[in-house]
């Protein structure tokens, strides 16, 4: 209760000063650390080799995988493109599923009649 009576008094009268209880410059000599980001646009581009492997994270773990390449994405300063890459993925699983579905059954699994409302 003592502590919050002071409180409650110096900042009622405006007094904001704190004294350290330890030794402080008074002089402001701090060293400024310039860092130089000597990034290209080539070093931002995925190599082929990573767009093979984020298109198979996309097409094998689906929409999980799909969400480790955004992650990764946003994590990642340096390089980018995994979001896309595992898109294709995704859409590559979907072509397939669709395939598959039209060669076992002979039918698509959906009617085109439904996707286009005005048709």
């Amino acid at each position: 209760m003592r502590k919050l009576l002071y409180i409650l008094l110096f900042s009622v009268v405006g007094q904001t000063s704190v004294y350290a209880s330890f030794p402080v410059s008074g002089y402001n000599n701090f060293t400024q650390i310039e860092t130089v980001d000597e990034d290209t646009e080539d070093d931002k581009k995925l190599t082929k080799k990573q767009k093979i492997a984020w298109i198979l994270v996309g097409l094998l773990a689906t929409f999980l995988g799909v969400i480790i390449a955004l992650i990764a994405q946003l994590i990642s300063k340096k390089k980018k493109g995994q979001f896309k890459f595992a898109l294709i993925g995704l859409a590559i699983y979907f072509a397939i599923a669709i395939a598959v579905e039209y060669a076992i059954t002979g039918e698509l699994p959906f009617d085109l009649s439904e996707l286009f409302i005005l048709g």
